[in-house]
């Protein structure tokens, strides 16, 4: 019985200790910041990831575009990748308003990403500075598996002392 009891313990460690995976990328950080009021208008505007983008040599599988308040595309069509950030530059000669950023990417998992989000900007004759303007909230350190792992050893636990008992009656 003690043998099996300690197999037990070392397959559940073993299992419910190992790193579990993320299911999908997503939004960490944005330049401009959904729903912000900025000024002046930005002349580059970047969405950074919680993982990598995927990046294949020659083909585009990650965009970002940019339309100003009159329904203009304003982003240049060659986005820049940087692991998990796809960054445009923003033509200088947009409208002030409201702006839509869509975007659609692909992690390194495979999964399609995609969504909008839209900022308002009004014009001024100093540049934008890019910087971190928006981070979600990070989800918890500890692992589900090493709360399920402990609910199992008690009820082990548990079934072993109630074992115990009957062995001596």
């Amino acid at each position: 019985m003690r043998r099996l009891l300690v197999s037990l313990c070392l397959v559940g460690l073993t299992f419910f200790s190992t790193p579990q995976a993320t299911a999908h990328v997503e939004i960490i950080a944005t330049f401009p910041e959904q729903s912000a009021s900025v000024n002046p208008i930005p002349t580059e505007v970047w969405i950074e990831f919680s993982g990598d983008l995927q990046n294949l040599n020659g083909e585009i599988v990650n965009t970002i575009e940019v339309t100003d308040s009159t329904g203009l595309v304003v982003s240049y069509d060659n986005a820049v990748i940087e692991a998990g950030r796809i960054t445009t530059k923003v033509s200088g000669q947009s409208a002030a308003g409201v702006f839509v950023v869509k975007y659609r990417v692909v992690g390194q998992d495979g999964h399609v990403i995609e969504g909008d989000y839209t900022f308002n900007a009004t014009p001024d004759f100093a540049e934008a500075v890019p910087m971190t303007t928006s981070v979600l909230e990070k989800s918890s350190s500890f692992p589900i598996g090493a709360g399920v792992f402990f609910l199992l050893l008690a009820s082990l636990a548990v079934a072993f002392l109630m074992y115990r008992k009957s062995e001596k009656k």
